[in-house]
């Protein structure tokens, strides 16, 4: 009898599994019109994902399954059907409010913009909106501290001449203006000032505050089936040190490990770098892959770099989300022709104005660049390991961050023959600011 009781159920769910996924248009229509009223979301897409599998396919069902991804949380498919409810009624302007919704809801910014602009007057006084010139404009600095001190070079026997870069402090500004509906300008600007001691066997030979600044900007233009292209480009100025007492060759800056050749430079030149990119990218449902491509002369030589990326929003949704990017560089002539970084960022929303992001990146890091150009690793020792973590508070229309990343960086000590590598360890602190307009 328990056997024969279990195959009666398995029988009966299979029969209500057939019965429904052979509904008639009509059934369909009126099955999920109760579902819609009784709120029973989950069964509502359960059914129009079997009236979709028969080819049945009306208004009324992409309207209430919309309305149901939407009430669960999926955004990003919620804007799907949405979407297309819309082609059919395009002057309805509640579907046009709801479209908005579910596109801002999703991670899809440049979309919703574009779906306000064909909002009436007094529904953008609803939901806020305003056109601007402006997008956004965001402020952020920070300090870095490491345990690059002195007495490393007592534990390195043989070696006798150390160069160090320890506290330093940087700001960022940023500034985003939407050109139009489909196209918009980033600028940026960045100065880092970094404390620089320089020894050798009889101690302290040279201090210095190096400074970096930075010029960035990036063009970004969204067509029509979601797929986004640009170019970016940066201008940076680079403060070096007198390095004559240094037995070294050009690591991409005139100094670093190599073959003896001495180098001398005044305290207190620069040099000046460029970099270009270009990128393109397309927004599915739950992921958006891009590719870029960037060339620079660090160094007064030539790099060249590709990236791989992929952002994600399994939920289809802001709470949780997260980006996968892999990198190669290719600087022929340097001390290191090739190099690779791989990075993993995820963030989750831990209450509704409160987010946590955390992301861990390895690989050699030198005068890598990423974040379409608004991020270069252009630093006086390579960078081979990154860990970080923000909190973010979000109001209205501004957000407040605060974050801390660990670093592990490679220093160098010389003799007149040799150099050796040691690693040590960056600590860095910082905020940032972000109004939206």
């Amino acid at each position: 009898m328990y056997r024969l009781g279990i195959i009666l159920i398995i029988a009966t769910a299979v029969m209500s599994v057939n019965a429904q996924s052979n509904l008639s248009s009509t059934q369909i229509d009126s099955l999920t019109y109760q579902q819609y009223l009784n709120k029973d979301y989950k069964n509502l897409i359960e059914t129009s994902k079997a009236a979709r599998e028969q080819n049945i396919d009306f208004y009324y069902l992409n309207y209430r399954t919309a309305i149901a991804y939407y009430e669960l949380k999926n955004y990003a498919k919620a804007a799907e059907f949405y979407k297309k409810t819309l082609s059919e009624t395009p002057d309805d302007p509640i579907l046009r409010e709801s479209l908005y919704y579910a596109y801002l809801l999703s991670g899809q910014k440049e979309n919703a913009a574009i779906t306000a602009e064909t909002l009436p007057p007094h529904t953008l006084a609803t939901i806020g909106y305003k056109p601007s010139a402006v997008d956004f404009v965001s402020l952020s600095g920070g300090y870095m501290i490491n345990d690059n001190k002195p007495d490393i070079l007592s534990r390195l026997s043989g070696y006798d001449s150390l160069n160090q870069y320890q506290d330093m402090i940087y700001t960022s500004l940023t500034l985003g203006l939407n050109l139009s509906a489909r196209s918009k300008l980033k600028l940026g600007y960045q100065l880092y000032s970094t404390n620089f001691e320089q020894y050798n066997k009889n101690g302290l030979v040279q201090t210095d505050k190096l400074k970096q600044h930075q010029l960035v900007a990036a063009l970004e233009i969204l067509t029509k089936n979601n797929i986004s292209l640009g170019v970016a480009g940066g201008y940076y100025n680079i403060q070096i040190f007198d390095n004559s007492a240094i037995y070294s060759r050009s690591n991409g800056y005139g100094f670093g490990p190599g073959n003896a050749s001495r180098a001398s430079m005044n305290s207190g030149k620069t040099v000046s770098a460029f970099s270009a990119l270009a990128f393109l990218n397309k927004r599915f449902t739950y992921v958006q892959p891009e590719i870029a491509v960037a060339y620079s002369n660090f160094g007064n030589g030539s790099q060249y770099q590709g990236e791989g990326s992929l952002t994600y929003y399994p939920l289809g949704n802001l709470d949780f989300y997260g980006q996968t990017k892999f990198a190669a560089i290719y600087s022929p002539n340097a001390w290191k022709e090739k190099q690779f970084v791989f990075s993993q960022s995820l963030g989750v929303k831990l209450a509704k104005p409160l987010w946590l992001d955390g992301s861990v990146s390895i690989g050699n890091h030198l005068n890598y660049i990423t974040e379409r150009s608004f991020l270069v690793y252009d630093t006086y020792n390579p960078i081979n390991a990154i860990a970080a973590m923000s909190l973010s508070y979000y109001f209205k229309k501004a957000m407040i961050s605060v974050g801390y990343q660990w670093q592990q960086r490679e220093g160098y000590a010389y003799s007149t023959i040799d150099y050796i590598t040691y690693k040590y360890n960056n600590h860095l602190f910082n905020i940032a600011l972000l109004w939206d307009f």
